[in-house]
């Protein structure tokens, strides 16, 4: 069987035409790079230690996400302003769906087997959102562990919230051995 010219154009035509959308929309897809820049556990006694966590909202500095009066607050300025309370659920839901703690909550009394976990934004921004974590011993305020962190390419910072507090709860299973 013989293909008629014309219809081979027509065929590959067709498939260059779909090779190219396949390629745009994989191209515009909402993704982020995670990018761990130091991860350093320095307690003396072992994480398994702690039976409770204690999350602390993170510190987020308004001239991350704008430069406007604090009287003129936009309704996404607003949205940025909740990011730390949002990001603190986060965390102690991923924290929870992990059996390494008797207790997690937001506010507390630290004890002897607590660990409280805090935070700051360093850079908030549309491509790029950079944190730093710390662990400190509930009894003494000692810092056992520090965590830096960046998420690149950074397109929805709802999304990014969520990968962000996924983040953090995996760094803290990842020490809970150490």
């Amino acid at each position: 069987m013989r293909l008629d010219a014309g219809y081979y154009r027509f065929c590959l035509s067709r498939l260059t035409i779909l090779l190219f959308a396949f390629g745009l929309l994989s191209a515009c897809a909402a993704t982020s790079t995670t990018i761990i820049e130091e991860e350093v556990v320095t307690n003396q006694k072992p994480m398994y230690t702690y039976k409770s966590i204690i999350v602390k909202d993170f510190e987020l500095n308004r001239e991350l996400y704008t430069d406007a009066a604090e009287a003129g607050m936009s309704q996404r300025d607003q949205q940025y302003a909740r990011i730390p309370g949002e990001l603190s659920e986060l965390i102690v839901r991923f924290i929870k769906s992990r059996p390494s703690f008797q207790n997690v909550s937001r506010n507390g009394e630290p004890t002897a087997s607590t660990l409280v976990l805090s935070g700051r934004f360093t850079s908030l921004g549309r491509f790029r959102v950079s944190v730093v974590v710390t662990l400190h011993d509930g009894a003494s305020g000692q810092q056992v562990a520090y965590f830096r962190q960046t998420l690149w390419d950074v397109l929805d910072t709802t999304v990014t919230i969520s990968d962000l507090g996924r983040e953090v709860a995996d760094f803290i299973n990842r020490i809970q051995y150490k």
